[in-house]
């Protein structure tokens, strides 16, 4: 089993959200925007573990395109 923490969430008022090397910002070069087909919301950003077993076999960053739910600050997947 991998575990997941909630490390963040991420307010989007323009529908799309954009990932980027913190470097690059001023610049807005090298970015990948993303729609989140839900308009603006708040949204929960997970890190997840690796996970060699039975899993991907990598770290990941998750953004969940739903409502953020407040009790749920470390969950195992």
């Amino acid at each position: 089993m991998s575990e997941r923490e909630l490390v963040e969430t991420v307010q989007v008022d323009s529908g799309e959200i954009a990932i980027v090397d913190p470097s690059l910002i001023l610049q807005m070069e090298d970015f990948l925007k993303v729609s989140t087909g839900l308009g603006e919301g708040t949204f929960p950003v997970y890190f997840e573990k690796d996970d060699a077993e039975g899993g991907y076999g990598k770290p990941r960053i998750i953004i969940e395109l739903g409502e953020v739910d407040k009790d749920e600050m470390s969950v195992e997947v």
